[in-house]
């Protein structure tokens, strides 16, 4: 298995009760977000009735975690056809992340996709971020190792479009059986994540403060069935301290795969 699911594996305690180990390996300012709420759906579908799927996630972090053991706690709320399942994680008497959950198994009802996929090139006729970064002198940040990351919009400064961004992804090594909390767990993390770079790339210049992620929903709307994952990511509102941005994840034969929102609280400007 590659990083992301031998590190958002859980260990069962108890009925309900799971120990998760917080890696470095998922370091941004701390333990990253998108990979705290890809541990809590793991657990969710612990404790999710049999032939379930996720349907939605609604995450809060109320603290920041740090690395090392978490404690994570699940409560099935509703059961039936769509299942509610609440989900706490912890270290000691801090409580960082709660979740909401729900699941289905339905499978009937209308159909339909009214959006289509950005038009941008394939991935493999994209150079990666790791070369990008090189041609302009950086290095990326170790996060983005354990993924092949390919910029659809890729811009020197300012992008022309304003705060946005489209890349494709991959996670290295993702298992092909990966159960469907796993599956859906991949978009999640990048939603998470990825506004904080589409804020940024609206910039005339590097921000010199710093967002951590206040809250993240997404909505799932059918597995990926795909190894790359198109991100089309917009920071639409800044103000007030607060930044907002939404999402869409779409698999390489053009399939809505997940949607979701995140919003970000923005910290005091970094000493100069």
């Amino acid at each position: 298995m590659g990083l992301f699911a031998t590190h958002t594996t859980l260990e069962a305690r108890s009925e309900g009760r799971f120990l998760a180990t917080l890696d470095r390996a998922f370091e941004i300012w701390g333990p990253n977000g998108g990979y705290l709420s890809a541990i809590a759906l793991r657990a969710a579908g612990h404790m999710a009735p049999d032939g379930h799927r996720p349907a939605s996630i609604t995450v809060q972090y109320p603290a920041r975690a740090d690395f090392g053991p978490a404690e994570v706690e699940v409560e099935r709320l509703k059961g039936g056809s769509a299942a509610l399942l609440a989900v706490t994680m912890r270290q000691g008497d801090r409580r960082f992340l709660t979740a909401q959950v729900w699941t289905t198994d339905r499978s009937q009802g209308p159909e339909h996709q009214s959006i289509v996929m950005p038009d941008v090139p394939a991935p493999e006729d994209l150079p990666s971020l790791q070369e990008r970064a090189a041609s302009a002198g950086r290095t990326p940040n170790p996060f983005w190792a354990g993924f092949d990351a390919r910029p659809t919009d890729w811009t020197e400064g300012r992008n022309p479009a304003g705060p946005q961004t489209r890349q494709w992804f991959r996670y290295r090594d993702f298992p092909s059986d990966a159960d469907p909390y796993l599956d859906a767990g991949r978009a999640l993390l990048l939603i998470d994540t990825l506004v904080w770079p589409a804020h940024n790339r609206g910039l005339d210049a590097p921000a010199r403060y710093l967002a951590p992620s206040l809250d993240v929903a997404a909505w799932f709307h059918q597995p990926a069935a795909s190894e790359w994952l198109l991100l089309d990511v917009a920071a639409e509102r800044a103000a007030g301290g607060l930044i907002h941005g939404t999402a869409r994840v779409w698999s390489r034969d053009g399939r809505l795969v997940a949607s979701g929102a995140s919003g970000l609280a923005v910290l005091p400007p970094r000493p100069a």
